[in-house]
Parts: C-alpha cells; structure tokens; sequence
C-alpha cells in the first residue's frame, strides 16, 4: 500500500462494478472510489471496517474517506480487489457451492469473534446488550471477493453489534428468497449471472449445516428487516422464512 501515490481528488474513472445500492469507480493504481447512489454518509461503514480489519478479518483497505461537494463524507478510496467473488468462483466450477456455503459460516464464525470494545456504544439498533458481536448483515457469495483464493468480505453498509443468529439469519433469507424469488433483477452485477435455484439451494444447505447454532431464534426479526429492503414481491420474504425453516428441519433429522 506504501508504494502508492498520495490520494487525491481526482475524478472518478471507469465503472467496475455496480450493487443494488452503490457504484465502484477506478481511481488510480490499486484503488477505486466506492459511493452510494443516495449520497449516504460512510462515516460509520468506516469505522466498523477498519475496526475489524485490526482483529483478523480481511476487508478492503481503507485509504480515506473522500467529502462530496458540500463536504459529506459519501465516498471511500478503497484498495482495489482483483479477484472473482465467491458466486463467480462457484459459477465457474473454482469452489464447490457446499465449499462456498461452508466458508460463509466460517467467515461468520470469524467475524462473530471480534471483539466488540472500541465500537460506537450507539452501533445500532438494536442498543447492545450482553452478547453482542460485530454482525455484517449482508454476508452472502456476491459480497465475498477471492483474491489470491482469500476471502475478501465487502459491502460493510448496514454492519453493526447484535446477536449472532441475526447475522446468520439475514444470510440464509438473503440465500432462500433468491431460491423463492431469483436474485432480484436491481441486485446489481449479480443479477446478469443467472445463478440456478438448485446452486443457491446447495449453498443454503451447507451453510445452514455447518453453522454452531441455528438462526432460528432470530428469524422472524431478520424477515422484517429484510421485508424493509422491498428487494421482493411482497410474501417472498416470509416464503423464504419457511424455506429456512425447513432446511433446518432437514439438517435436524440427518
């Protein structure tokens, strides 16, 4: 990272990559510009992201934080990934989908070990309590990045302290109302993948199995903070509820 130039203020290049909510914009050697369409604040992304990155968990280095004209801070200078994600990788025959689902539980593992100390004490909702571990909330193959055949986890957005199991309850319904639903059309660069329902069907399963406890006990918290998204129809969501539900079933009589 040294041997990079300062950063400066210098326009955005080229787009290399769009999300539901977001673009990222190439901005010199081995940096991008990420911004939301909303023009939202990163202030907090940042924090969580480099509070994490110092115990162990791997995410794009953040070289700054860059202000829009009326001097909110709405774009961070990321270091650059070159890699697939783990959807791509799994597409492609690199990674097993029972491999990327296992790896998305021990990513969580992972994360869920980082200490909370140091974080905003108002990181939230909901207000902390006993128990409470850095949770990432969007944790699914399309927001894991290989480089180098290393997870990269991105897109720290909506990040902060909760339980466990809601964590882990927002990826199984992320992967189960794609097996309902598709992936939505304006998930951004994944959408044009056509992912297969049996493929998400395989990760969701591996995951699911391989986590230290079931997302059960938050389920029902994690299907209304996801119904807020308006990623789907209405109904998908609680589908895919009961999709989780009975995988978990499943896994319970093996």
């Amino acid at each position: 990272m040294s041997d990079l130039p300062p950063v400066t203020d210098e326009p955005p290049g080229p787009l290399l990559a769009r999300g539901r909510e977001a673009t990222v914009h190439e901005l010199g050697p081995g940096r991008v510009l990420r911004r939301y369409d909303d023009a939202r604040d990163v202030t907090t992304e940042v924090t969580v992201m480099r509070h994490v990155a110092r115990h162990g968990v791997r995410v794009p280095h953040v070289h700054a934080v860059r202000p829009d004209a009326d001097g909110r801070l709405t774009g961070m200078v990321l270091e650059r990934l070159d890699g697939p994600t783990l959807v791509e990788a799994a597409l492609a025959g690199a990674v097993e989908p029972g491999d990327a689902g296992r790896l998305l539980a021990r990513l969580h593992a992972d994360l869920h070990r980082v200490p909370v100390d140091g974080l905003p004490t108002d990181l939230g909702p909901p207000a902390r309590e006993p128990g409470h571990v850095v949770v990432h909330l969007d944790l699914h193959p399309a927001n894991v990045v290989l480089v180098r055949g290393e997870p990269v986890v991105i897109d720290w957005a909506i990040a902060r302290t909760g339980p466990a199991t809601l964590d882990t309850a927002m990826t199984a319904l992320t992967l189960a109302c794609a097996v309902v639903d598709g992936v939505p059309a304006d998930a951004g660069d994944v959408a044009r993948l056509g992912v297969p329902t049996w493929f998400v069907t395989t990760v969701l399963d591996a995951y699911l199995a391989a986590l230290p406890e079931p997302p059960t006990p938050s389920l029902d918290r994690a299907a209304a903070i996801r119904d807020t998204f308006g990623a789907h129809p209405p109904g998908v969501v609680q589908a895919g509820a009961e999709v989780v539900r009975l995988a978990l079933d499943a896994i319970a009589r093996r």
